[in-house]
């Protein structure tokens, strides 16, 4: 099978009680970043959290992360919208750094309806400006939920047409997560037979008629052993940034009752050995494979991954996808 590989990226700080340094977990790993795909000549989609952008704007900052995101557009990447809205509630502790206690807002749903439409127009508006700067005819039409939390999708379908979002990337088929008020998701139901749907006010729900595209993130089946395995080859990986994360850390019971032969996991090179990676990568049975990954999290071995799938694949650009792509059997 002749796999092809859309590689995406959030770009984006932690989103715990602390955010990170700016340099060395965002501009410093998305440089190399794109240092690699341009030594393969490969493309990238980077969704940009633009909540952020909103919240350094009239910070020194801001004009660092402004710098890198025209860099990206000229280096003939695509950018996509990424919204983790709670940044509205972040304290500022030193230069560039900063620290989130209150998950209220962790959803673009934690707002009334109407907040949410100003928040969409607002931050597409402030991406759009500073994309077109350095390409006027780009059209940002391109989205990923923080935290993967589009639902329900019925109140954003209304604000997405009129300003121009056709493609999603939010879905995990397969999976679900209630971590309220942080995370909540159910994409048990998502399409089994497509990686590729239309719908209209419920991303699971396919309609041919439907206004927009849901490119649904790859993921695939780790046994138990691997995953173990892995987990203990990635704890010697020293990652780009020095943050913490939004996550719950889970119990040593609600650990238990997850434990499965077969663990679900993201197509990825943030928390994946290059030798466990080759070995899954090649058992999906996809003819494309949407890869997620986060700057923040990037490894000398997340790099050794990346190079391989520039090597070894066709990095394509998420245009180049058919809406009547199927999975095969």
């Amino acid at each position: 099978m002749d796999k092809k590989i859309l590689l995406t990226y959030d770009y984006e700080l932690f989103l715990g009680k602390d955010s990170g340094d700016l340099y060395s977990t965002l501009i410093n790993p998305t440089t190399k970043i794109l240092d690699t795909l341009s030594k393969h000549n490969a493309k990238g989609l980077f969704f940009i959290d633009t909540t952020f952008l909103m919240a350094i704007k009239e910070s020194e900052c801001f004009s660092v992360v402004k710098e890198q995101i025209q860099c990206i557009v000229k280096l003939g990447h695509d950018i996509g919208l990424h919204l983790h809205p709670h940044w509205q509630d972040a304290k500022l502790t030193t230069e560039c750094r900063w620290k989130f206690d209150d998950y209220r807002h962790f959803r673009l749903h934690g707002f009334p309806d109407q907040e949410i439409e100003a928040i969409v127009k607002e931050n597409y508006n402030l991406l759009s400006e500073i994309v077109c700067e350095v390409a006027k005819e780009y059209k940002i039409n391109t989205f990923r939920a923080g935290g993967w939390c589009i639902q329900p999708f019925d109140k954003l379908a209304i604000v997405f047409k009129e300003i121009g979002i056709e493609y999603d990337f939010s879905a995990l088929p397969g999976m679900k997560d209630d971590d309220m008020p942080k995370h909540y998701y159910d994409y048990i139901n998502c399409p089994w037979h497509k990686y590729i749907w239309r719908f209209s006010d419920d991303v699971l729900v396919e309609d041919a008629n439907g206004d927009f595209v849901e490119i649904s993130n790859t993921l695939f089946d780790m046994n138990i052993i691997d995953l173990m395995k892995n987990r203990k080859l990635i704890r010697g990986y020293k990652i780009a940034g020095d943050g913490t994360g939004a996550g719950k850390k889970k119990s040593f019971m609600e650990q238990l009752k997850r434990v499965r032969w077969n663990v679900k996991q993201i197509v990825s090179s943030d928390s994946i050995d290059k030798e466990i990676f080759k070995k899954y990568i090649h058992k999906i049975k996809r003819n494309i494979i949407v890869y997620v990954a986060h700057p923040k999290l990037f490894s000398d071995n997340s790099f050794e991954v990346l190079e391989y799938i520039c090597v070894n694949f066709n990095c394509i650009s998420y245009k180049e996808i058919q809406i009547n792509e199927e999975i095969p059997n």
